[in-house]
């Protein structure tokens, strides 16, 4: 009798002490920390937040922040491993844990906020449209009627089609092929956010930007899965810090600097 009461209270207490390291689960903060590195969601093909150079290094304003993330939690900006990502599965990616971040120039909405949680923004852009120059295109109400290349899960895509619902949206998932589209004249106008087409702009002549200045204000923000707070304290806590020093302008010179009288500011 002795031994069974003992087996039971063995087991009672080995249970609240399961219970007990459950309520202590790890999160992402503790993760990355065992882990030794982060694992950072970011985009290959959204110059200048993200993409791989000639010699396939990744490269970008996001890339840098989380290299600065990395700097923050173990003293080294190359303590983060990079996997790349799209508009859309980036959020896919998030919740499946594949990465530990979103650094992919993602806008702040409503309906993602649904499923995940943001950090405070760290960029201001809003939408513009990228046409050719013989393009008579000049607004984004000229687009009614108009086939026009998005890329899916974008702010682009959602924006032109609460807009202008008579716009034809074609969506490809690379903003590459929405680009190839576009150089194709099998759609008459791409939209996608500022930055993006601004740099497109300049390294394909042929095409010019409308809808100045840009329109729908758009926050950018980094990603965590929902409910993660201390995770998400300790981002903020980070980018609370860049912005409080020079090294977050610093950035913004370094990716931005030429357009700088092109993009809205963050307030």
């Amino acid at each position: 009798m002795r031994m069974k009461n003992f087996l039971v209270l063995f087991s009672i207490l080995s249970l609240l002490t399961l219970i007990s390291f459950g309520e202590g689960i790890a999160g992402t903060l503790q993760d990355v920390k065992a882990r030794g590195k982060l694992i950072a969601g970011v985009k290959t093909d959204f110059p200048p937040f993200g993409f791989v150079d000639e010699k396939g290094v990744n490269k970008g304003f996001d890339v840098d922040v989380a290299k600065a993330l990395a700097k923050e939690l173990f003293g080294k900006e190359n303590a983060v491993e990079f996997v790349a990502v799209t508009s859309g599965n980036r959020i896919a990616f998030l919740t499946t844990n594949k990465i530990d971040i979103i650094l992919a120039s993602m806008t702040i909405t409503e309906e993602r906020k649904k499923v995940i949680d943001y950090s405070i923004p760290y960029f201001m852009s809003g939408h513009l449209i990228l046409v050719h120059k013989d393009s008579k295109i000049g607004k984004y109400q000229d687009l009614a009627g108009k086939k026009v290349s998005t890329t899916q899960g974008s702010t682009g895509d959602i924006v032109t089609g609460e807009l202008v619902p008579t716009a034809e949206r074609i969506k490809f998932q690379h903003n590459s092929e929405s680009l190839q589209a576009l150089k194709d004249r099998r759609v008459e106008a791409f939209v996608q956010d500022d930055v993006l087409l601004l740099d497109l702009q300049k390294r394909n002549p042929e095409l010019k930007i409308a809808g100045w200045p840009p329109f729908r204000p758009a926050p950018y923000g980094l990603g965590v899965r929902k409910g993660d707070k201390e995770w998400l304290d300790s981002v903020d806590a980070t980018l609370t810090k860049m912005k409080k020093t020079d090294s977050y302008q610093k950035l913004w010179d370094k990716w931005f600097g030429e357009n700088k009288k092109a993009l809205l500011e963050l307030k």
